[in-house]
């Protein structure tokens, strides 16, 4: 365990040389009266302020082998105030998250530097300690924190950590205007020629979730794409989450014709998991019809963002993804993987 480090304004910042920013990406949270900082392992403080893939549920559910479940935390009783996990997915190579959209150093808070770095560093060399030869991190998309993301991005690179080309995530903001006016003339078009035909949309309950999962794996299969988890995984997924897993489906008459399946990733960001049409379907594009009813959603439990997914293939782009999530209002963030080879 590292040295405990204070918390408390540095001479600098006392000085007037420094002036950190008020505005925070997360609430500020109280600070305990010791302001003082530890790292844990596997003690699974609670951590309810944490990303679904970053929770200690989630970890439990897909670790395999050695596994550790990191947290800084501060004060006495223990406040979790950051987070991050890794699983062995081979021989020497651990991985965070093993199975995930994303997982990496998360945190509550603007954290100074020092604390941060101390936090990697003793998270390292747990992990070197355990046999680890290669360290693989897969980072949220870069605006999700944009305070604490750059930092570490720093602190990541100046040990050694090696990022490869970043993927792109395509992420819809959600304010007060409806999805109408974000979308580009043709994805309007789309969306008024379901409706004449009448289309319908509407989130589905457990008896049609199957439904949506075979829709999803029929569109995947025949544009080439993985199906990354089965349906019995993605029914642990609901059991585990009960509150966080969302199905939607549109409908020709009694039909299914486009699916999704989204994730509440946390009490600000929606995230679509697994979406696409019917094969046969895709002039239609209900998927563009889909897309206002997941937006409406989202505003009504007043989500601050939808992560549509990322549009890119190891950094590969895919233009037609690409093209469709722009057309329907998103705008992209990079979504860094770093990687670090140990002698």
């Amino acid at each position: 365990m590292f040295t405990p480090i204070s918390e408390e304004p540095s001479l600098a910042r006392e000085a007037g040389a420094l002036i950190e920013p008020e505005l925070c990406v997360k609430p500020a949270a109280t600070e305990p009266t010791d302001g003082r900082y530890q790292v844990v392992t596997n003690e699974f403080v609670g951590c309810e302020w944490c990303a679904i893939f970053n929770t200690s549920k989630f970890f439990n559910l897909h670790k395999t082998g050695r596994a550790f479940y990191f947290q800084l935390c501060l004060g006495n009783p223990r406040e979790s105030v950051g987070v991050v996990h890794f699983t062995e997915s081979e021989p020497g190579s651990f991985r965070s998250p093993r199975r995930g959209t994303f997982g990496g150093f998360e945190f509550n808070r603007p954290l100074r530097l020092e604390v941060i770095e101390r936090f990697v560093d003793e998270v390292e060399q747990v992990l070197k300690d355990n046999g680890a030869k290669r360290i693989e991190l897969l980072d949220p998309p870069a605006s999700f924190d944009a305070y604490n993301g750059g930092v570490v991005a720093n602190v990541l690179g100046r040990r050694g950590y090696v990022p490869r080309t970043p993927d792109l995530a395509y992420l819809l903001q959600v304010d007060g205007g409806p999805l109408w006016e974000k979308l580009k003339p043709s994805r309007r078009q789309r969306i008024h020629r379901c409706q004449r035909q009448g289309i319908t949309v509407a989130e589905v309950g457990p008896d049609r979730q199957k439904e949506v999962y075979d829709v999803i794996v029929e569109n995947r299969n025949v544009r080439h794409f993985p199906v990354t988890m089965t349906y019995d995984a993605i029914q642990e997924m609901v059991h585990a989450f009960p509150d966080r897993m969302l199905f939607f489906g549109a409908f020709d008459g009694s039909e299914m014709i486009a699916s999704s399946i989204c994730v509440k990733v946390s009490s600000s960001v929606l995230y679509v998991f697994y979406w696409g049409d019917r094969p046969g379907y895709e002039q239609l594009s209900p998927v563009s019809l889909l897309a206002q009813c997941i937006y409406d959603y989202a505003q009504q439990a007043q989500f601050n963002r939808i992560d549509f997914g990322t549009a890119t293939n190891g950094g590969e782009p895919i233009y037609g993804l690409i093209n469709f999530k722009r057309e329907i209002g998103c705008f992209s963030s990079p979504k860094p993987t770093y990687v670090k080879l140990l002698a």
